[in-house]
Formats: C-alpha cells, sequence, structure tokens
C-alpha cells in the first residue's frame, strides 16, 4: 500500500472541504485535521484517507500522523477480493481511545484524533518511563507511536480492571509507512512497554472470521498487513446483536449511537438496509452539527472584540435560541462543538427530546418499511 507523502499543511487541505466532512481546526500553536462526518464521497483518495487525526505546528509542519483510515472487513473488500498469502498478522482490537503523543514547542503532548482532549491528558498522566522514552525515542526518528489507553474510567464496551497504553503501531510521518510488528516487538521489549498482542498469519480466513464474530468478550480483531492496509474485524456477540436490533426501531437510540460516536461499533452488526440507513442519517446529522458549529466560529471570530452584552444581542438575532449556549461558549473561547454535542446527547434521551431538535438537525428515522430479522428473547 502506497501512502501520500506530507510533511506541511498545505500539501493537505487542497484535496479535501468541509462539504466532504473535514475540519481543519487551527488551535493557537497547533492544526487538526479530522472528519466530523463520513458521507460516499469522504475517503474518495489516499490523501483523505489521512484527514483522521493530522497534527501540525504552528508553521504548518507535520508533527502527527496517527492511523489512516481504515473499514470494516466487508464493507469495501470481502474476504474472497483479499490476497491472503501477503505477509499479515492479527491483532487484538483493544477497546479504549486511540491516543498518540506529539512534540508541541520542545514538549511531549498526548493527543486523540482530535488533539489534546481529556482522555488523552488522561492517558499521558498513566504513561510510565518505558513509554515516555520509547515515544520520545520515535518521535526524534521521525515516527508517530500510536496507543491504545484502556482504563476502567475509559470504558467503552469491554470492562479493563487498571489503566494500560499498549502500543499498537508507529508511522514514518513523511512516507505513512508502518514499522514492521518484529520492530514493535524489538521496541517493547527495550523499553519495557506492552505491545498488541499479534498472531497469524491466517491459514484459513473464512473459518477465522466466522469464529471470531462468534467470540465474546472481546471487541474484535485487526488485520494488518505488512505494507499498511488494514481491516477491523468485530465481534458480533448475541447481546450486543439483540440489544442492537432492538434498538434500531427507536430514533432516540440511534441518535445516541451518533451522539456518541458508536455507529462504526453498530454498523458490521446490522442488517445492510439498515446500515445504509443509519449511515445517511448520522452523514445528515453530523453535517447539519459541523454547519453550526463553523458558523458560530465565524461569528464568534467576527465579533469576538464587542462586549459581553453587544455580542449577546447580535447572537440572539443571529443564531436559533438553542445554539445561543454554543455561542457564548465561543465567544468565551470554548469549543463550541462541546455544546452541539452535549445537546444531542440530551435529545438522545426521549423520543420527545429527538422531536424538539429534528428540525435543528434535519434528520428523520424509520425503519417500518424494512424487514429486521426476528431475535431471540
Amino acid at each position: 500500500m502506497i501512502f501520500p507523502r506530507i510533511e506541511h499543511l498545505d500539501q493537505v487541505t487542497p484535496h479535501i472541504s468541509f462539504d466532504q466532512g473535514f475540519v481543519v481546526s487551527r488551535r493557537s500553536d497547533h492544526t487538526v485535521i479530522d472528519y466530523v462526518f463520513a458521507g460516499p464521497e469522504t475517503f474518495s483518495s489516499a490523501m483523505a484517507l489521512e484527514c483522521r487525526g493530522l497534527k501540525f505546528d504552528r508553521d504548518g509542519r507535520l508533527i502527527g500522523r496517527p492511523f489512516h483510515k481504515f473499514f470494516n472487513l466487508g464493507e469495501r473488500q470481502r474476504i474472497e477480493q483479499i490476497d491472503w498469502s501477503a505477509p499479515h498478522h492479527v491483532l487484538d482490537k483493544l477497546d479504549g481511545s486511540m491516543v498518540h503523543p506529539v512534540l508541541l514547542e520542545g514538549a511531549m503532548v498526548f493527543m486523540t484524533r482530535m488533539g489534546a482532549t481529556a482522555q488523552a491528558a488522561a492517558a499521558q498522566r498513566q504513561a510510565g518511563a518505558g513509554v515516555l522514552d520509547l515515544a520520545h525515542h520515535l518521535l526524534a526518528g521521525g515516527l508517530t507511536p500510536i496507543f491504545e489507553f484502556t482504563s476502567p474510567d475509559n470504558r467503552i464496551v469491554v470492562a479493563y480492571e487498571r489503566p494500560a497504553l499498549t502500543l499498537l503501531a508507529a508511522r514514518d510521518m513523511v512516507s505513512g509507512a508502518y514499522l514492521p510488528q518484529a520492530e514493535l516487538v524489538r521496541l517493547g521489549a527495550r523499553f519495557g512497554v506492552a505491545v498488541v498482542r499479534a498472531a497469524g498469519p491466517l491459514a484459513d480466513a473464512a473459518d477465522f472470521v466466522a469464529r471470531a464474530r462468534c467470540e465474546a468478550g472481546i471487541e474484535g480483531y485487526v488485520l494488518a498487513f505488512e505494507d499498511g492496509h488494514r481491516l477491523k474485524l468485530k465481534t458480533d456477540g448475541y447481546v450486543l446483536r439483540h440489544r442492537t436490533l432492538s434498538g434500531v426501531r427507536q430514533e432516540k437510540t440511534v441518535l445516541a449511537w451518533v451522539a456518541a460516536g458508536a455507529v462504526d461499533d453498530v454498523v458490521p452488526i446490522l442488517p445492510e438496509a439498515v446500515s445504509t440507513r443509519l449511515l445517511a442519517y448520522q452523514a445528515t446529522v453530523e453535517a447539519s452539527a459541523a454547519a453550526h458549529e463553523a458558523a458560530i466560529r465565524a461569528f464568534a471570530a467576527e465579533h469576538r472584540g464587542l462586549p459581553r452584552k453587544d455580542y449577546a444581542a447580535l447572537a440572539f438575532r443571529r443564531f436559533d435560541k438553542r445554539l445561543t449556549k454554543a455561542a457564548f461558549d465561543a465567544y468565551d473561547g470554548r469549543d463550541p462543538r462541546g455544546a452541539i454535542g452535549a445537546m444531542l446527547i440530551y435529545a438522545a434521551g426521549s423520543e420527545g427530546r429527538v422531536e424538539a431538535v429534528r428540525d435543528l438537525f434535519g434528520m428523520a428515522w424509520s425503519v417500518d418499511d424494512l424487514i429486521l430479522p426476528e431475535i431471540e428473547p
């Protein structure tokens, strides 16, 4: 797999747009490029696939290159379309938060896809001397180390007994090439850092996939080819499938998946027709949320010098009253996305709350015309 060379922000921005789902978030000392919704054309180029948390310093130089966007097995490639004779490993898919360090103005800062988040700060507090030494070693060599942060306080689905940082991968920042798994293992042993468990290659891929989908107590696996190509394989345990299929009839549940960023976890275990409809619903909600965020950011930037009272008067005239909290957050230097996200999470609490924001986000949901599989009680 050939990845695009990236050294500067200006090499990336001509290839993406907000209409495709990408946001270029410019902070005081760095810039993050990430996607906020995924439509049919979002990941239609090699450069677009890289826009999953790229980090640049204040001068536009690349300082962080986490995972490229990769897909669920069956989403773009079926089992029979894959060359299983190519060198590959089967990695445990840990159920936490992806974090990676960058060197920002001389200091190491851990970040998630979105940047310096609370999860990233919690991960950095848990990083021991070995993790920090390994991170410095790789960053000095122009590579981005990528870890999974798992913790009892950072639970997604699977419960973990204690906080841990596990080395998942490392990428050359310019070329995008991934370090071979054997090199990761050597680095882990040298610095005393846990490395994601690897097995394989697969002798019978179809048999492995059938068995893996039935496993319980884990999130799944990542099929990592030595050339950098990756695929996700998630389990579809009975309990999750039961809850998911039961939930699709209620829009509040569907909106909760979107608000929590859980659609990727749900899509692989839904019937194709429902998955297609769910992804379209997600794209609608996230595009509307991103548009509100962009409008508020622009408004705040234009009127930041006004006294708060004058700013409030203009904001009340410019925005729907349900967006004023986000508008004031932007005025105070906070991210308006947080208030918009909180609104969606609150709306997902009941069908009535969903109805109360339907016009603001333009969503509509029904599966009454679809044939859903029967589920056992």
